[in-house]
């Protein structure tokens, strides 16, 4: 641990201050007569080491003293020369500086600051501002001083000062210098001359006013980037200035011209300056402004200083004026200039429409070419344009070349100060005929039972009064309401692909869909459209065909009942014990059951012939007598006749197998009482046969044992 010089001069005393307390001590001891003599010669060592210790001690403390004092000796020397070092620091730094005690004192000055104020450091030394100063600017100078000891921060102020070249401004950075304590014993200072900055501002204020303010594009950029422009380009482009700023100009510039203002940008840096160079930017909103630039390179800082107009009215009065020239050569309306009545310009249109050549219109008056009967409308329409600058439009009839005539809108205006008149026409000769058929077909249109509909952009822009008495919208209602909004939720899917089989190129779709009424009920609508793909319109015929769904639906519902029952009947007749089988009108089998199929031994129903005798050996019970087939009951059934039980005899000769049935018919017949399907029922009755036979016999076995006679009544032998 490092010990500072004051504790070890603390140390040094105490222990020299306890050596003399020792000693003190130990001749107090000598004095006593009564004290112990054999302990001298221990006090005697004692007391010369104490002694020792002392003088070591104090050459010790000697020692250190002397080392202090030669560093104090080095360190006032060191102190000397950083002081010189400091003041020639001072002296040589352009800057006039000061230090100075708080009570407004001079320390040390360098020798701008001599210069400035003519006075020395040895003259100024101890010196206040007012021993050199007028009062009022001392005053300034010694309140700024106080605001630097209050604050204990650095100030700073600006200061002018008369000199022999006129008036300078400075900078005055005061600041506070601390002690070794952290305690404030001075104030130092730097003037700094902004005198030539201050000009140099003044005069970039003044540009830069005018930078700001001009309604021209000012620029300053590299030779990709703007670093600098004035609100006028964000103005006439729509970016702001950190968007400009932020990306290369070349972003801004529209794709079309990047080759050649890359081209223009390499000349540039050649040093060649750029004038009336025009291009295009893309502006924020994406519209396209049409630039004319003046620009100044500047090789030395690699800057370029631009400034550029902004001319796209310019360029759409010039492309207005070129493209009314093409549309006055190239319309297929006639346009015409009428000076004092007479011809004084017409388009190709004019002379192709009516047959003549420039040489027969221009110069002649434009009454010799219309109508006798069309003459008055005309020259009426002319003096409301002389009277008022407006725009009038008639219709009159113009004389051909070869005699005839035909109809033309005319629409036209008046310069009223040149008295000139620009006029358009259109052939309407055609449009006078067909208003009288589309007249005829708005009569089939309002007139037809159907719905007709026109829609566009997911209107219905004309309906007929069918879909206005079916679904109750007017045209009004259609114009507010998009006709998808119409189809129910689970029919719009449908409409959808139906738009997309027009989209494909399919001319004529039918299709159902359910449109809501304005009562809120839905009305099944057959539809058949189609699409003008050219112009986006949509042409509709459709049919309200609710009652016809309703009644389909009920046709349905009764098929499905009756395709339940079918099953039904199906499962009874399958489970029944009796064969049975049905035959329609054409004696053809169309059902047969499992026990029909085992009785007849075939597994196939379309294989069993509803004529018995095709299978089997027909008898009566007799088994002797052939029983005929025309009185089968299957063909009495067919003929209207209800049979019931009849016995027959079945005798199969190839399995050799005989039954014995009963035979059942029923015809069935329709509502205008012809018989339409045959159901004959067969009932195998042999195993009863033989059971009833075998229990006659045991019954005449059981006689005979118990003595019964035939013919008596209760005899016993």
């Amino acid at each position: 641990m490092k010990i500072s010089l004051e504790k070890k001069i603390i140390i040094g005393f105490i222990l020299n201050l306890f050596v003399v307390f020792a000693i003190a001590w130990i001749f107090i001891l000598r004095i006593d007569k009564q004290r112990n003599q054999a302990l001298d010669t221990s006090l005697n060592w004692i007391e010369i080491a104490l002694l020792i210790l002392s003088v070591i001690l104090l050459i010790v403390v000697y020692f250190i003293i002397r080392s202090q004092l030669q560093a104090k000796n080095v360190s006032q020397d060191l102190l000397l020369e950083n002081k010189q070092l400091l003041q020639s620091i001072l002296d040589n730094t352009l800057s006039p500086m000061f230090i100075k005690k708080i009570n407004g004192e001079y320390l040390l000055i360098n020798k701008q600051f001599e210069s400035l104020y003519k006075i020395s450091n040895e003259e100024i030394i101890g010196k206040t501002d007012h021993d050199f100063l007028p009062a009022s600017i001392a005053d300034v100078y010694r309140n700024s001083d106080f605001e630097v000891v209050k604050a204990l921060k650095e100030l700073k102020t600006e200061e002018t000062i008369q000199q022999s070249d006129g008036m300078h401004t400075y900078i005055a950075v005061k600041f506070p210098i601390y002690d070794s304590t952290k305690r404030i014993y001075a104030i130092g200072g730097i003037f700094t001359d902004i005198s030539e900055r201050k000009k140099l501002e003044e005069s970039s204020k003044a540009a830069d006013n005018f930078f700001r303010m001009s309604v021209d594009m000012m620029i300053i950029s590299t030779m990709d980037k703007f670093i600098k422009v004035n609100p006028a380009v964000s103005k006439i482009l729509g970016y702001s200035e950190e968007e400009l700023l932020s990306k290369s100009f070349l972003e801004f510039t529209h794709p079309d011209d990047i080759e050649i203002t890359q081209k223009e940008v390499s000349k540039l840096q050649t040093g060649v300056p750029t004038i009336k160079f025009e291009n295009r930017y893309i502006c924020k909103d994406g519209s396209i402004k049409w630039l004319i630039w003046s620009v100044f390179p500047d090789i030395s800082s690699g800057l370029l200083y631009a400034v550029a107009r902004d001319i796209t009215a310019q360029k759409e009065i010039e492309s207005a004026l070129n493209v009314a020239n093409t549309f006055f050569y190239m319309s297929f309306d006639m346009f015409v200039v009428i000076k004092n009545e007479k011809f004084v310009k017409v388009n190709p249109a004019f002379t192709r429409i009516l047959g003549y050549d420039q040489r027969e219109i221009i110069n002649k008056p434009f009454l010799d070419f219309i109508h006798p009967d069309d003459a008055t409308i005309f020259m009426d329409g002319i003096k409301k344009l002389q009277v008022s600058d407006s725009v009038i439009s008639h219709r009159v009839r113009e004389r051909l070349k070869d005699g005839s005539y035909k109809w033309f809108d005319w629409t036209s205006t008046i310069d009223i100060q040149t008295g000139i008149i620009y006029a358009v026409a259109r052939d309407v000769s055609e449009l006078i005929k067909n208003e009288e058929s589309l007249k005829i077909a708005n009569m089939f249109f309002d007139m037809a039972f159907d719905i007709l509909t026109v829609a566009k952009d997911e209107h219905f822009i004309k309906i007929n009064q069918a879909f206005t008495k079916t679904l109750g919208y007017n045209q009004e209602d259609m114009d507010r309401i998009k006709f998808m909004d119409l189809i129910h939720p689970d029919d719009k899917k449908t409409a959808g692909e139906v738009l997309e089989k027009h989209l494909k190129g399919e001319s004529v779709v039918n299709f159902r869909t359910r449109f809501i009424s304005k009562d809120g009920s839905y009305k099944w609508i057959d539809w058949n459209s189609n699409m003008d793909l050219q112009n986006g319109i949509f042409y509709s015929v459709g049919r309200n065909v609710t009652e016809l769904v309703e009644l389909e639906k009920e046709q349905q519902t009764a098929i499905d009942n009756l395709y339940e029952n079918e099953e039904k009947l199906r499962l009874i007749v399958e489970n029944i014990s009796e064969g049975i089988i049905v035959a329609d009108a054409d004696k053809k089998i169309i059902m047969a059951n499992n026990m029909a199929n085992e009785i007849f031994g075939i597994e196939e129903d379309d294989k069993i012939s509803p004529n018995l005798s095709n299978h089997f050996e027909l008898y009566f019970p007799d088994e002797k007598t052939i029983f005929p087939s025309q009185n089968l009951p299957m063909e009495r059934a067919l003929s209207g006749e209800v049979t019931t039980d009849v016995e027959i005899i079945l005798w199969n000769p190839m399995a050799q197998e005989k039954k014995r049935v009963l035979i059942s018919g029923r015809p069935l017949v329709d509502q205008n009482n012809n018989v339409v399907l045959a159901v004959v029922t067969i009932k195998d009755i042999s195993k009863y046969k033989q059971m009833e036979e075998d229990l006659k016999e045991s019954e005449s076995k059981c006689r005979q044992l118990i003595g019964f006679k035939k013919g008596s009544t209760d005899t016993m032998i």
